[in-house]
């Protein structure tokens, strides 16, 4: 007991000698730390101000752009009424910025910059930060867009997510993309849809399919034989490069009864945008997965080859092809691999190499996790995405879902519209 009376009284008498060199050591410390705080808490604000001012200021460039019957000086006050509306909250609402609206050789050039006061970093000497942004977007008159939306209608998208049925968020988000891009582009903006489950449902060429001849057929059908079901090349005489494939043993009681009454069929690439709205308005889910098939089909629609021929030529100029796949859950029906083997793992496998494929033709893909738990299925449709950073999207519920379809507005009206 002794001793540890002893050690204790030592502990004491240390810490009142070095109490006072602690303080001190701490006052010369705390002033670089507090400006190391103060620097990444002026590094967000000034990281936020800069999203804001871009924002607005492609919000302005689009205005103009989409002014169509206005001449140049009205489409510039449309472009500076469109950017100071989307100044009025967030981090740079109410200070002085500078901006230029000009039009040129059929194209929006506009640029902005702005004086942000920093806060912490004054104590370093820091007084103003210099937020600037640019931008110049094509005219719509001489641009086009091809945008196939290839959505999943399994059966697990009934299920609710955050406060609504998940389809019906899918589809109200769907819908509005479909309207705001008409607004921006009527002209030269088709749409095409790919409502799959386990089975995709379309009108064909009877020709195209196994054991058919004569008028156009309408049915379901799985993918085509390895390697067909991999390319957008059109069928020929051999049976396995066309459809109407056998279905796969493992949900041959759901069959093909659900999509005809559910108005799950493809719908090739239009311009009639009501019919688009109506068709994702009829809807409804049925059945089981097939992504791998939904992807197959959607390059389908954007090919210019039979058996879909309203798509332009890969390659056209001033002409952009855009595939739009969203799925909630990971592959569940079988898929055809070499030497006619099928399985689940080859219709992942599968999935990847439509992706690599369609991106070689040009086509942008974008990729939508909607209340996907399946961490595989995730980063297969990250690395489906033609930039995993800007073209993938998680969309945990039906905010999400709102929201990841106004990124993908925003991210399709960029890379159609927006050159620089």
């Amino acid at each position: 007991m002794a001793n540890f009376s002893s050690l204790a009284l030592l502990l004491k008498r240390f810490a009142a000698q070095t109490r006072g060199a602690t303080a001190v050591i701490f006052a010369i410390t705390a002033v670089p730390l507090v400006l190391c705080a103060g620097a990444a808490i002026d590094y967000m604000r000034y990281s936020a101000a800069t999203t804001e001012l871009q924002s607005a200021l492609d919000a302005g460039a689009l205005a103009a752009a989409a002014a169509k019957n206005l001449g140049k000086s009205g489409r510039i006050d449309a472009a500076e009424k469109a950017f100071a509306a989307n100044l009025k909250k967030g981090v740079i609402a109410g200070l002085k910025i500078d901006s230029s609206f000009k039009i040129s050789n059929d194209t929006v050039k506009a640029s902005a910059s702005l004086p942000l006061p920093s806060a912490f970093m004054q104590l370093g000497g820091i007084g103003l930060m210099k937020v600037e942004a640019v931008t110049e977007i094509s005219l719509p008159d001489s641009l086009k867009a091809e945008i196939a939306l290839v959505l999943d209608y399994s059966g697990s998208m009934t299920e609710v997510s955050g406060g609504q049925v998940k389809y019906v968020a899918m589809k109200k988000a769907a819908i509005k993309l479909v309207s705001d891009l008409e607004k921006v582009n009527a002209k030269n903006i088709k749409f095409g849809l790919v409502p799959f489950s386990h089975h995709v449902y379309a009108t064909l060429p009877a020709s195209f399919v196994v054991g058919k001849s004569g008028s156009p057929w309408t049915g379901c059908t799985q993918d085509r034989k390895y390697p067909y079901n991999l390319t957008d090349a059109t069928p020929g005489s051999s049976d396995d490069s066309k459809w109407g494939q056998p279905q796969a043993k493992l949900h041959l009681s759901d069959g093909c009864s659900g999509y005809a009454p559910n108005n799950l069929k493809v719908m090739p690439l239009t311009s009639d945008f009501a019919a688009v709205r109506n068709q994702l308005s009829a809807m409804k889910p049925y059945a089981w997965t097939h992504i791998a098939l939904g992807a197959e089909f959607g390059f389908h629609l954007l090919s210019p080859d039979a058996p879909f021929t309203e798509g332009a030529a890969f390659g056209t100029k001033k002409l952009q092809k855009v595939m739009v796949l969203l799925t909630d859950g990971r592959q569940t029906e079988p898929a055809f691999g070499a030497g006619g083997a099928r399985g689940v793992k080859q219709g992942e496998a599968n999935l990847e190499a439509i992706c690599t494929n369609a991106k070689a033709r040009g086509i942008i893909v974008m990729t939508v996790a909607f209340d996907l738990e399946d961490e595989a299925t995730r980063d297969r449709l990250r690395g489906c995405a033609t930039d995993p950073d800007k073209n993938f999207f998680i969309a945990e519920d039906d905010a999400d879902i709102a929201k990841a379809f106004n990124e993908i507005k925003n991210a399709i009206t960029a890379q159609v519209f927006i050159s620089k």
